[in-house]
């Protein structure tokens, strides 16, 4: 295989920032970072309150995926970028997409809160144990998702509208908060929980935290990447009596801004779950993405095995351009449905060769051809 098929890229369209890795995939399943950059640009600003995603925003996110997209160029990297929450709920988000299209060359594909809390468990627990159980929980800017998982595959899934961005938003607490909103503010995440999750005997899974604002609030809260139920539900109390400007010695500016509402939310999903403690990491969507790249890529056959099976049809007449027609839609078919059929990298294999060759016995005769191939 040609180096540049190895080279894979991610791009996250969150609500909170916008970020792009490029990776080297090694035929041991590790990825070598070659680049990563996060752009700030908050998508999601205003979509929570106006339903629309701004035309100022909008210009920053299609000059920022015009960069990545020369960088992806530059690297020859084989590139998925997808949309979170904020594009998901926009009203102008296909046009946003058709947008992007058209100036960056990039399709971005608007994930559902089951998708993108698919690809996190994939970021956050590659390599677990085949039999280690978790509960994931992944806190973006408009929308929250959790997973249990045994391994490193989801078993059930959630999203739950909520998000820093969003309850920023939607309560104004980028200030300090009086002891009356910040009860509103719980009992709201409280209730969102309720409604979308049900409850779960998570006690006694491994509780996993992915997402910069788990990482900064559990950071707080406990000083290190472990942090108990009660020492969130201090910190929530201790950021919500803060200035921003307060905060800002804490956190980054942005950061500073959305992390009483971040924290609030983990306090909330962690009292749901009934999770004593959670642990921090530093994966997740984008980590997903990769890793799900490099696995295509370990069951895609090199140029010379394509051609063999293409000769080996030539020399029974077959028709080719049906049968690479066939076997470009199975292998999309295979590519976009990973999450449900779960078949190992090495079946992809088998079905190019399966679909390429399918139609072989016609050499034989036409009447049960299927037979003959």
């Amino acid at each position: 295989m040609h180096p540049h098929h190895r080279i894979i890229g991610a791009i996250d369209v969150g609500t909170n920032a916008v970020r792009l890795e490029i990776a080297r995939a090694h035929p041991d399943g590790s990825l070598e970072t070659l680049h990563q950059e996060r752009d700030p640009i908050r998508p999601g600003e205003g979509v929570f309150l106006t339903g629309r995603i701004s035309p100022e925003v909008e210009e920053k996110l299609v000059t920022t995926m015009r960069r990545y997209a020369a960088l992806c160029r530059r690297y020859h990297a084989h590139l998925r970028a997808v949309a979170t929450s904020a594009v998901r709920e926009a009203k102008n988000g296909r046009d946003v997409v058709r947008r992007v299209r058209a100036a960056a060359g990039i399709e971005l594909e608007v994930v559902s809160g089951r998708e993108e809390a698919r690809l996190i468990c994939l970021g956050v627990l590659q390599g677990r144990p085949p039999a280690a159980r978790s509960v994931l929980l992944d806190i973006g800017g408009g929308s929250t998702e959790v997973a249990t998982a045994v391994g490193e595959r989801p078993s059930e899934l959630w999203s739950v509208p909520l998000g820093a961005v969003r309850l920023t938003q939607i309560f104004s607490t980028s200030g300090r908060v009086s002891e009356a909103r910040l009860a509103a503010l719980r009992s709201f995440s409280a209730e969102a929980f309720r409604e979308a999750v049900p409850p779960l005997r998570a006690r006694r899974l491994q509780a996993v935290g992915s997402s910069g604002t788990i990482e900064a609030v559990v950071g707080f809260a406990a000083q290190h990447k472990r942090a108990t139920r009660k020492e969130i539900g201090r910190a929530v109390e201790e950021l919500a009596g803060m200035s921003v400007t307060e905060r800002r010695r804490r956190f980054e500016p942005r950061r500073a801004e959305i992390v009483v509402a971040g924290a609030a939310v983990l306090e909330a999903a962690m009292r749901h779950l009934d999770l004593g403690d959670i642990t921090a990491v530093g994966t997740g969507l984008r980590n997903g993405i990769l890793v799900e790249l490099s696995r295509r890529d370990e069951g895609r056959p090199d140029a010379r095995s394509a051609e063999v099976l293409l000769a080996l049809g030539r020399r029974f007449q077959f028709d080719e351009p049906h049968a690479t027609q066939v076997a470009r839609l199975a292998l999309a078919l295979h590519d976009r449905l990973a999450g449900v059929h779960g078949l190992p990298p090495r079946a992809r294999v088998i079905l190019e060769a399966a679909a390429l060759l399918h139609d072989l016995g016609h050499a034989v005769s036409v009447h049960s051809h299927h037979k003959h191939t």
